[in-house]
């Protein structure tokens, strides 16, 4: 007889985490996940305690790949490094159109902190651009992200199309018109 092949944590994580990709949260359940590795059930309750603790992980992988994305876009310097990860942001909603939903558009119960929630990065690039305080870059940070979440959400839910460099150049205007109210005028 041969031996039986133990399934692990990692292997179970990848492959919902391929799930999700590929046919959305909603897909991921026991059952479909089982049949993906070709396993029980058993195997996933005995690496977690439920599948919400198993789509935390999903969510931490996610992001991984989503800040991934960000500083990809930054470090390809073809951008300033704050309109680079709006650019990065609407990047994942067009090529990880199924994580950006889960990341970005699903409802989340009071209690869920994702890693994407932090937005330290983009506050303090405008912050030491624009020599504002912290509380006026973080409402201005508030503003430009609203208009970038409105732009992918779009996309992800396909009301809009654009280029690149539509996208761009809405994300400048923006971005120059809040720079005005932002400055010592407001």
């Amino acid at each position: 007889m041969p031996p039986l092949q133990k399934t692990g944590k990692e292997e179970i994580v990848n492959a919902a985490f391929d799930i999700v990709r590929r046919e959305g949260k909603d897909s991921l359940n026991a059952r479909a996940l089982a049949g993906r590795l070709g396993i029980s059930t058993q195997p996933i309750f005995s690496n977690f305690r439920n599948m919400e603790e198993l789509k935390a992980e999903v969510v931490k992988k996610a992001s991984v790949l989503y800040f991934a994305m960000l500083e990809d876009e930054e470090g390809k310097g073809h951008y300033p490094p704050l309109k680079a990860r709006g650019m990065g942001y609407i990047r994942f909603a067009i090529e990880e159109r199924h994580l950006f939903r889960l990341l970005f558009m699903d409802k989340r119960n009071d209690a869920a902190v994702f890693p994407t929630d932090d937005a330290s990065r983009e506050i303090q690039l405008i912050s030491e651009s624009l020599a504002l305080e912290e509380d006026r870059a973080e409402r201005m940070h508030a503003l430009l992200w609203f208009f970038v979440h409105g732009i992918a959400s779009l996309i992800v839910t396909e009301s809009l199309k654009l280029s690149e460099e539509e996208i761009s150049n809405a994300i400048t205007d923006i971005y120059l018109g809040l720079k005005l109210r932002f400055s010592d005028h407001g």
